[in-house]
């Protein structure tokens, strides 16, 4: 059952639409990290623009900027108001779909989840194909969450 459940994903509709990943915002501490997802972005898709913001303010300040698409996120920008930002990112595009890419385990962001604005997960340990297939996911429409989140929780 455990080997069941470690090759399960947990998929469910969230949107009613598919969208076109235009702009990403990616959201991290990290310059050089940035500048990876930046990079992968490009050569995973067509047409896209990324953005990079190291700090909360920034993050508000393109995200009120730009129609993002997709937000990319760790909770290291924002200590323990990460419920609060989510909230107000919901009120400027309710319509992004955020994706919290972190490695500090599940218990950062579960009251965030999914009423709360997150609406997928993928540790930063994670193979790139998990990382990807999350993204695709959200774009499509539904939630995302790690195989490691799963079993974390199950057991």
């Amino acid at each position: 059952m455990v080997l069941f459940i470690c090759c399960v994903l947990i998929f469910v509709t969230m949107f009613d639409k598919v969208i076109t990943l235009r702009q990403i915002l990616i959201a991290d501490r990290c310059p050089i990290f940035r500048l990876g997802m930046s990079s992968t972005f490009s050569k995973h898709y067509d047409s896209i623009q990324t953005h990079e913001v190291g700090d909360g303010e920034s993050l508000i300040q393109v995200f009120q900027a730009h129609p993002i698409d997709l937000l990319i996120m760790d909770d290291l920008l924002f200590g323990g108001e990460l419920r609060q930002v989510i909230k107000k990112l919901r009120l400027i595009n309710p319509d992004t779909r955020i994706l919290f890419f972190s490695d500090r385990g599940e218990e950062h962001f579960l009251s965030c989840m999914p009423r709360g604005g997150i609406y997928g997960y993928v540790n930063k340990k994670a193979p790139m194909i998990q990382f990807l297939e999350g993204v695709e996911e959200l774009r499509q429409g539904h939630h995302y969450f790690s195989q490691d989140l799963l079993i974390d929780r199950l057991l």
